[in-house]
């Protein structure tokens, strides 16, 4: 059978995403996507359709990185979507990603090296995939770039010029599914301050510590929509970790709150395990409604 591949480059997507939505240069850490993570695949999905004439799709391919071990809540919720494949490389310490153009020319060699695909629609400006354009021609695979906004000023030449053909998504595609958050990065502080409140002399005080978990956590949660909180309640039905964007934020409140003490390692367990508790909690219970 005839079947086609997607391969998206998160970091391209959402830089130059954004530059087309918005005319702006915009942090990645401060866009995230407006719809759903399963409605903006589908209709991706459904965009590339058209691209190779609707050819069966065998799955997206979705490349991000992290700065550290744990997903964000959107890669959480695109890695657990059918027919997707998440790939992470990493965010070194000035934002930039590693690993993830060796992903993508391995996964693209390998479907083409295996006739597993006969059309390859790939989502990068990275001139350095050019080698994966070539491998994947010489085995007869065709290769389309989907590109984003003004391909003139994010898309490499010659990665064009290797291509079987170049499309780019409307800057109002972009608009209709990405979004700039207003919410600030978090982060623990990494120093202990004398009279640290949570603790009194060299006594530990549980209720302080408990008090700060417990305000974070509701001041959290209020900020979250509906949809929001299903998402996350679906991931804690899978995975045991908070996702990062989360946990920044309630590692950072609660430390915040007991004058910016360094928490130890069992206190971020412990927090961390009740904001999962809390979340299946309120959403077993329908504590926040569709409407609301």
């Amino acid at each position: 059978m005839d079947r086609y591949a997607i391969f998206v480059d998160a970091g391209y997507f959402f830089a130059a995403g954004a530059q087309a939505a918005f005319k702006q240069h915009v942090s990645r850490r401060q866009v995230t996507l407006k719809s759903s993570p399963a409605a903006m695949i589908a209709d991706l999905c459904s965009k590339a359709g058209r691209v190779v004439d609707n050819l069966p799709l065998l799955r997206t391919y979705w490349y991000d990185a992290t700065p550290g071990s744990r997903l964000t809540m959107e890669q959480s919720t695109l890695a657990m979507l059918p027919g997707i494949k998440l790939r992470i490389g990493v965010l070194n310490n000035v934002g930039k990603q590693k690993g993830v153009d060796s992903l993508i020319v391995t996964d693209i060699i390998d479907l083409a090296r295996n006739r597993a695909i006969v059309d390859a629609v790939l989502m990068t400006g990275d001139e350095d995939l050019r080698i994966a354009v070539q491998v994947a021609q010489s085995f007869g695979v065709r290769v389309h770039l989907l590109g984003c906004g003004d391909l003139s000023r994010n898309m490499s030449e010659f990665l064009q010029m290797e291509a079987d053909s170049v499309t780019s998504l409307e800057d109002r595609w972009f608009a209709s599914h990405l979004e700039i958050s207003n919410e600030p990065p978090y982060s623990a502080p990494l120093y202990v301050p004398p009279g640290a409140s949570g603790y009194e002399g060299d006594i530990y005080d549980e209720e302080a510590f408990n008090e700060a978990v417990e305000m974070a956590i509701d001041e959290i949660l209020s900020t979250v929509s509906y949809e929001q909180m299903q998402q996350l309640n679906q991931h804690f039905a899978y995975q045991t970790f908070v996702p990062t964007e989360y946990d920044r934020r309630l590692v950072g409140t609660v430390s915040a709150r007991l004058n910016c003490r360094k928490l130890s390692s069992d206190e971020m367990r412990g927090l961390r395990s009740q904001f999962m508790n809390t979340v299946k909690l309120r959403s077993s219970s329908n504590w926040m409604t569709a409407d609301e």
